[in-house]
C-alpha cells in the first residue's frame, strides 16, 4: 500500500497502481533503465503505455513510443517521439532513431505480432525485451542472433502468491514521488462508465480503441 498522491483525484489515483507496477517491473526492475538509453515503448498512448513513457523519461532515457497517426500528439505530450506504426514499417524507424543499432530497451504492451517485432528492434549484445502481453508462441531466433535478453512481466503474481507484496507498496511510494515531481500523472480515457456500463468499458479496453486507463465509477 501507498498513500494517494494529494495532487491525483480518485479516479486517477484508481488509475495508477496496475499501470504503474507493470512499467516499473518492467522498465525499472528487470531492465535496469538509466540515463542514456534509447527506450521504444509499444502502445505508447495506452493505460500502461503511457505510464511507461513517463517512467522511462523520469529516469533519463530517450523515449520512443509507436501509436496510431491520431495519437502521435499525445505521444508527444507524454515526453515521447511517436512512430506512426501504421504506416512506418519496422526497419525504417529502427534506422531513423537508432542509425540500424537497435534499441536499448524495447517495452511490449500490446503482444503477438508486435512482441515479435520487438525482438527485430533490440540492439545487438546489451538489448533487453520487456513484455507484459508474452502469452502466445514466438520464435527467439531472431533475439538469440542479436544476444539480446527478455523479460515477461505478471504483475499479479504477487497478489496471487502472497510474494512480493512488499515490493510493490515500494513501487507506489516511488511513483508517488514522481508525481509530487510533475514527472508522472495516469493518463484515463475520457469515456465515464458506472458499473451499468462495464460490458462497454470492455469492449474498449479489447478493442484498442481507448486513450489510456478505463476507470469504471463504483457509486455507492
Amino acid at each position: 500500500m501507498a498513500r494517494k498522491p494529494a495532487t491525483l483525484s480518485m479516479r486517477e489515483a484508481a488509475a495508477l497502481p496496475l499501470a504503474v507496477i507493470t512499467a516499473w517491473e518492467g522498465l525499472v526492475d528487470r531492465a535496469g533503465v538509466r540515463a542514456g538509453q534509447k527506450v521504444l515503448v509499444h502502445g505508447g498512448a495506452g493505460g500502461v503505455g503511457s505510464v511507461a513513457v513517463q517512467v522511462a523519461a523520469a529516469r533519463g532515457a530517450e523515449v520512443f513510443a509507436t501509436a496510431s497517426a491520431a495519437r502521435t500528439p499525445l505521444v508527444w505530450r507524454l515526453g515521447a517521439v511517436p512512430i506512426d506504426y501504421t504506416s512506418v514499417p519496422v526497419e525504417r524507424y529502427v534506422a531513423e532513431h537508432t542509425g540500424g543499432a537497435g534499441f536499448d530497451i524495447v517495452f511490449d504492451t500490446v503482444g503477438g505480432p508486435v512482441l515479435d517485432a520487438s525482438f527485430e528492434t533490440v540492439r545487438t549484445h546489451t538489448g533487453h525485451v520487456v513484455s507484459a502481453l508474452g502469452w502466445g508462441t514466438h520464435a527467439l531466433a531472431p533475439l538469440s542472433f542479436r544476444a539480446a535478453t527478455y523479460s515477461g512481466i505478471f504483475t499479479l503474481l504477487p497478489m496471487l502468491t502472497g510474494r512480493g507484496r512488499e515490493h510493490h507498496g515500494e513501487i507506489l511510494r516511488e511513483a508517488a514521488a514522481l508525481v509530487h515531481e510533475g514527472k508522472l500523472r495516469p493518463l484515463l480515457d475520457g469515456t465515464r462508465y458506472t458499473l451499468a456500463d462495464v460490458a462497454d468499458a470492455d469492449r474498449s479496453v479489447e478493442s484498442g480503441t481507448a486513450d489510456g486507463k478505463v476507470v469504471v465509477d463504483v457509486e455507492p
